[in-house]
């Protein structure tokens, strides 16, 4: 039975409801957090929701990059699991809503709202700061949404006949002034070449200030000018994880069914190695010249994660175990290993790229590892090695941890959903 990708689709009811539920659960958890009449309850709520912001926004902001990047390079591999990309990208405008409850949180995230930091006070003031943060995902927001409006508008020629309500409504305010489905998916692609060389640029731009001022400026005095690329790559990457992990748990839907051939998940396994070991050489790039130099304002940050092991004062063997069991360590080695060890090793080969089981573990391992690393990258500077080792509660898998990246999860997979709701074509449908 042949299916009319013309028609704008109904909401899966059971993944809409889980997602729902845990969305629900989420808001729950932060706003008994930030209402708590414990201060270290309120404190931890919101590191807990900016470590999770900073996931979510990033790797979504990178699957429109990375949609992007397919354009930009003439990529024909990618078919229908494009769609899936561009669909990634519908948690964009959330993500700047989102960010209201970072700005709310300010006084118990950011150290510099009650005190200045000396030779950097200008750049670190309230107005400032958050001014050019609003206004870089503002611009993103409409950099991203006039994409996905070029993107998907060639395909609602037909649904414009026959979609109702408020879906109708949208659609045809979307195809205004419709010329043909041929003409219109010529005019797309050639204005969808220059936005997406503007949204490339503009997330490189965007995402390495949201980096400096959203993880840096937690431990203000420290310096490193690869560290805005790592965590922009780091989304980029996240993203290509995504796309792999989603498009082998839809390749038996109706319509991506023979689609998520085996040409492509060699394609996408091939990405999510070669990109995790560019995320490498970021890390190292910056990780080497902070080890040769030994500058206190610089180990500091890498000492409060991977611990003295890893300085130049301490590189031998004698007490290695001690110096690996300090705070912070192994989670950080944790995140190293399921972010670049195992995806380098289990994907070297050709075979592993293309098994479903192991591309899409690996992918999985990735994402979690993703989402460790940016506890790890917000966690070690508001709560220290030396606040744990006094009795300090931290840990990535507590109950407020668990909740608000559940509500997370069930926020951002509510937008995948209803982009592919409203969008004909956009998703593959519900199995029958």
């Amino acid at each position: 039975m042949s299916i009319d990708l013309s028609k704008p689709r109904g909401l899966p009811a059971v993944p809409a409801a889980l997602f729902g539920l845990l969305a629900m659960l989420g808001l729950v958890v932060f706003l008994g957090g930030v209402s708590s009449s414990d201060a270290d309850t309120v404190k931890r709520t919101y590191r807990v929701f900016l470590h999770n912001w900073l996931l979510f926004a990033a790797l979504s902001q990178g699957a429109l990059v990375l949609s992007a990047a397919i354009r930009l390079t003439n990529g024909k591999w990618a078919g229908p699991v494009h769609r899936l990309i561009d669909a990634l990208g519908a948690f964009v405008p959330l993500s700047l809503v989102l960010f209201i409850a970072i700005w709310a949180g300010r006084h118990e995230l950011f150290g510099w709202t009650h005190h200045a930091v000396y030779g950097k006070e200008w750049w670190y003031t309230e107005s400032f700061t958050f001014g050019r943060d609003f206004f870089a995902l503002i611009w993103m927001t409409f950099v991203s949404q006039v994409y996905l409006y070029l993107s998907v508008r060639p395909s609602l020629g037909a649904a414009r006949e026959t979609a109702t309500g408020w879906k109708g409504a949208l659609i045809q305010r979307w195809t205004a002034g419709w010329r043909g489905e041929a003409a219109e998916r010529e005019l797309a692609e050639r204005r969808l070449r220059k936005m997406a060389a503007v949204l490339a640029l503009s997330y490189a731009i965007s995402y390495s200030l949201i980096g400096v001022d959203m993880i840096m400026s937690l431990s203000p005095h420290w310096v490193s000018t690869m560290f805005p690329a790592y965590y922009s790559w780091g989304g980029f990457l996240s993203a290509i994880s995504m796309t792999a992990l989603l498009s082998l748990i839809l390749r038996n839907s109706r319509e991506l069914t023979g689609e998520v051939t085996e040409s492509r998940r060699h394609d996408l396994g091939k990405m999510v190695f070669a990109f995790s070991i560019f995320w490498m050489y970021l890390f190292w790039s910056q990780y080497l010249v902070i080890w040769y130099g030994n500058i206190p304002e610089e180990t500091g940050f890498i000492a409060a994660r991977l611990g003295t092991q890893f300085l130049q004062d301490t590189w031998y063997m004698t007490g290695f175990w001690t110096r690996i069991a300090e705070p912070y360590v192994q989670i950080t080695l944790t995140a190293w290993f399921l972010c670049w060890v195992i995806p380098f090793w289990v994907l070297l080969g050709q075979k592993p790229k293309k098994t479903p089981i192991i591309l899409g573990a690996v992918a999985s391992g990735s994402l979690i590892g993703f989402w460790i690393e940016r506890y790890i990258l917000v966690t070690p500077s508001l709560v220290s090695p030396e606040q744990v080792l006094a009795g300090a509660p931290v840990t990535p898998f507590g109950g407020i941890e668990l909740g608000i990246l559940a509500g997370f999860i069930g926020l951002f997979f509510l937008c995948f959903l209803a982009f592919g709701w409203v969008f004909p074509g956009a998703l593959p449908p519900q199995d029958a």
